[in-house]
């Protein structure tokens, strides 16, 4: 099915969006709910959202910085708000379409991924960069074009002729040719600095970004650590974690006072886990693990020296598990397929069953999915409430999305204590599924 109003279509068939593994396509799902969600994720979010350090500055001398910043790009155009219900949360809203840039006649050639994170104030970094036409010298400006193809070889350095070339914004020249292509060459460091985008959200400077006390944080992300609620002193687990920005969040709200582990699977999410903890001044235990593995009741070890942990050990657990992160907005180019979509179920039932494992009477579970697909939220929920007696679906506090999908596996109460994030009118921002759960004592 092609996505409505986008150049690009899916490699797979839409009814796996609505299927769960265990059951056939739920048809009573309106399909015109699922049309309206796809369209809404071809299109960037009207919103930005800024998640304040709280263990190193305030919000309000963050929000005098960045508005400042802002106002020497834009004028007075855009004003930053702190948000109603999120006290360390500042939002940019930039619901206007930026449709009158002029194109330049140098251009540079960037990967989707690199021109989506563009619409959503970055700057391009050097590996986002696959041709730049010849002859450029520093601080030219440039025309900034997505390869929605993916055809363009690396280095390529004439004008760019591929029918699905996307333009979307403007920028100055920081690195030349010789810098970005080569034999031995692993470029670094930001190549175009964004001046416009046809997103209308500006570029906010990389300085303050850098330093640990500000993060660009989508919002459901942040509403999914609220509905954790960790508290100091507590002993709390972050299962899937990462590159780490709910982990410091966790780790914020804890005050830094407790017991925060967080794990991951692979040796280089882990030393990118590392470094976002030691830049945002947070206490966190941090190991090398597979969270699918890391229950065992004969373990001598104490929760602080890392896996494998007894059952019941902790107060919290976050499950932000691995999925189809079909929730990425704007969405410029996706080339998954049927049988990747469905892989990710049971692994996600079996880091479910392992948390349920780890969580003490009375703990707290938040399980979360980046992703719109009915078996990985709706259709997972349902499966827990089946199979863990002990668990108690319950409401969360901080609920700014939609219910959960009519027509799924879920009743019309279970529904309603579920959120997501899709085509809402509530929050502009990605594609998101929380359920939070307390574990009954039995």
């Amino acid at each position: 099915m092609p996505f409505p109003n986008s150049p690009f279509k899916y490699n797979f068939n839409c009814d796996v969006l609505y299927k769960t593994n265990d059951e056939p396509p739920h048809t009573s799902i309106q399909f015109s709910k699922l049309e309206n969600t796809l369209k809404w994720l071809c299109k960037f979010p009207k919103i930005t959202s800024y998640r304040i350090n709280t263990l190193k500055c305030n919000i309000d001398d963050i929000k005098t910085i960045l508005q400042g910043l802002l106002t020497q790009t834009l004028g007075n155009v855009i004003v930053l708000k702190i948000h109603p219900l999120l006290s360390d949360v500042l939002i940019l809203n930039h619901s206007y379409e930026n449709k009158n840039i002029n194109s330049h006649d140098k251009e540079v050639i960037i990967d989707p991924d690199c021109a989506a994170a563009v619409l959503r104030g970055a700057h391009i970094y050097a590996p986002g960069v696959m041709g730049l036409v010849s002859g450029v010298q520093l601080n030219d400006k440039i025309s900034i074009y997505a390869d929605l193809s993916k055809k363009c070889k690396k280095g390529f350095q004439k004008t760019y002729t591929d029918e699905n070339k996307l333009f979307i914004g403007n920028g100055l020249v920081k690195m030349r040719r010789f810098e970005l292509f080569g034999e031995d060459i692993k470029p670094s460091g930001i190549a175009i600095e964004v001046t416009e985008t046809i997103s209308g959200c500006p570029p906010i400077g990389d300085k303050i970004l850098d330093d640990g006390l500000v993060l660009l944080q989508n919002l459901p992300s942040i509403i999914c650590v609220k509905n954790l609620n960790p508290q100091p002193g507590e002993t709390i687990l972050d299962m899937c974690a990462s590159p780490g920005n709910k982990t410091t969040h966790i780790a914020a709200l804890m005050k830094n006072k407790g017991i925060l582990v967080a794990l991951d699977k692979t040796l280089v999410k882990v030393k990118r886990l590392l470094k976002n903890c030691e830049e945002f001044d947070a206490k966190v235990y941090v190991y090398q693990a597979d969270s699918t593995k890391i229950l065992d009741d004969n373990a001598s070890n104490e929760i602080h020296e890392g896996p494998p942990f007894k059952s019941e050990s902790f107060d919290r657990i976050l499950l932000d598990a691995p999925c189809s992160a079909l929730g990425k907005r704007p969405q410029l180019y996706n080339n998954t397929t049927e049988k990747v979509i469905k892989s990710y179920v049971p692994l996600q039932r079996k880091l479910f069953e392992t948390a349920v494992n780890l969580l003490k009477p009375n703990g707290t579970l938040v399980f979360s999915t980046c992703t719109i697909t009915l078996a990985e939220n709706e259709g997972l929920i349902a499966w827990a409430l089946k199979n863990f007696s002990c668990l108690r679906l319950v409401h969360q506090k901080f609920h700014l999305g939609s219910h959960g999908w009519q027509g799924s596996a879920l009743n019309e109460d279970q529904r309603r204590l579920v959120q997501r994030f899709d085509c809402t009118d509530n929050v502009d921002s990605v594609g998101f599924f929380i359920a939070g759960f307390i574990k009954e004592i039995t």
